[in-house]
């Protein structure tokens, strides 16, 4: 049997980096940022390459055991090696919503927002709540314990993401269950995830979850309610933040075809939930699209390396870049039958490249959809194309770099760790440019190669 150390070296090592960030960001607190910032870069640094490499090594690992003949494979021992990493992940999880309970940074401001919503007020008044009407609909599991909304967060997360991961989809080439369950494991309790969805327990991970629920559903088969459920999934996840609404076209128009009963469910379910917080809130639930644009540009965006390093605010031009860079993907996608999958990764991958706002964060749903993207990319026999692959292994592994070095520098709001939040927009756009270079290079040989009319599937 093969064993992949860096796959265990990797997981174990998440709960490492997370209490490393706490022991290190409390003393630098403690005395009043009298430590060294070079010290809190070099630990942070060192720390979140070490992370990504272990993340790259064990996918490439896991892909690299899936060529050998799977009847080698000790089923007892994987089971095992399974079954202690399920009980570490778990005893892990407790401690660090335990050491979160109070609320981590922006889940504090939740925590002021549904204390707000449960003394009967509105949500949106004298508050700096820029979120849509589903994310208030948690308020009273606040009322019952602080972690509880974090807790169903998370498992509105790792749902769909376990579905998507494990369970069949319409593909026709399919890989081993173990390889399948290490590839959810690896991404689902990366530092990336864990930080994002357990530790700050932010409402992007409803979102992510919600989004990857949908694509489940629409790959999966093609019967009715499947459409139907997959609409009133994303129009919950646009009901919390607005950005999903980007990819619904997606869905609605499938190879050049009108899914009517998506479209119903999710124009309907939309308008339901809309007309509802009207009626209990009244015109204030337009406020935080209004907020939304007041917002200046941070972390990935290139917009804030233009502001904070070179100078220059293009930040009011951004809705306007990311509104014709997404119609041009658009029209591109669903013209050329692109399939579903990677039509929703490349158009929000896109949006999000051009919007001001580049928290860390957003891009939660690559990581969340990862699992299924690799079954995806293993099912159209892309892992041949080397360059591709590692232009997306390395995208990826970019994100969780930046996320754990964030955490690991105090949240880079002193010293040279915040000079870095201008910059981490740069190597950021070059992988991504790779990235595309290397798709079209893939479709100058194939133009259908992301289409079920692939010559190479």
């Amino acid at each position: 049997m093969i064993i992949n150390k860096y796959l265990f070296f990797f997981i174990f090592s998440t709960p490492v980096i997370i209490l490393q960030g706490l022991i290190v960001c409390k003393l630098y607190y403690m005395f009043d940022y009298g430590i060294n910032t070079f010290f809190i870069f070099f630990q942070a640094f060192i720390s979140a390459i070490f992370s990504s490499y272990l993340l790259k090594a064990a996918i490439q690992k896991i892909l690299e055991n899936e060529r050998f003949d799977r009847k080698f494979i000790n089923k007892k021992n994987e089971y095992k090696s399974i079954k202690i990493t399920i009980v570490y992940c778990l005893i892990a999880l407790i401690l660090i919503f335990i050491a979160s309970r109070n609320g981590v940074m922006d889940y504090k401001a939740y925590l002021n927002h549904w204390t707000i919503i449960n003394q009967g007020l509105d949500p949106w008044t004298g508050t700096d709540n820029v979120y849509l009407p589903i994310h208030n609909v948690f308020a009273p599991l606040a009322s019952i314990n602080n972690s509880l909304p974090k807790i169903v967060f998370v498992f509105i997360f790792a749902i769909p993401m376990y579905l998507s991961s494990i369970f069949p989809l319409n593909f026709k080439r399919e890989m081993d269950i173990f390889s399948k369950i290490k590839i959810f494991a690896v991404f689902a309790f990366s530092p990336f995830c864990i930080l994002i969805t357990s530790y700050y327990g932010l409402n992007d991970t409803p979102v992510a979850g919600l989004i990857v629920l949908s694509l489940y559903l629409s790959l999966s088969n093609h019967k009715k309610q499947n459409s139907l459920l997959s609409g009133i999934s994303l129009a919950l996840a646009t009901m919390i933040k607005v950005y999903p609404i980007f990819i619904a076209p997606l869905f609605i128009f499938r190879k050049k075809r009108i899914d009517i009963t998506f479209f119903t469910s999710y124009f309907l379910s939309i308008i339901g939930i809309f007309f509802s917080s009207i009626i209990i809130w009244g015109k204030s639930t337009l406020k935080p699209f209004l907020w939304a644009t007041e917002m200046h540009s941070k972390h990935l965006s290139f917009f804030n390396f233009f502001r904070r390093i070179v100078g220059i605010n293009f930040d009011e031009f951004s809705v306007y870049a990311m509104a014709i860079v997404l119609f041009i993907a658009l029209v591109i996608l669903i013209k050329n039958k692109i399939d579903l999958l990677p039509s929703v990764i490349l158009t929000l991958a896109l949006g999000f490249t051009f919007y001001k706002i580049g928290h860390p964060q957003y891009f939660l749903f690559f990581f969340a959809v990862s699992p299924m993207t690799i079954r995806y990319i293993y099912d159209k026999n892309l892992k041949s194309n080397g360059s591709l692959f590692i232009s997306f292994l390395m995208w990826i592994c970019f994100l969780n770099f930046y996320q754990t070095f964030y955490t690991l520098a105090c949240h880079m709001f002193h010293g040279f760790p915040n000079y870095l939040r201008g910059l981490g927009s740069l190597p950021y756009l070059l992988l991504s440019i790779f990235m595309l270079n290397e798709l079209f290079k893939l479709f100058k040989k194939d133009p259908k190669a992301l289409s079920s009319k692939s010559i190479c599937s």
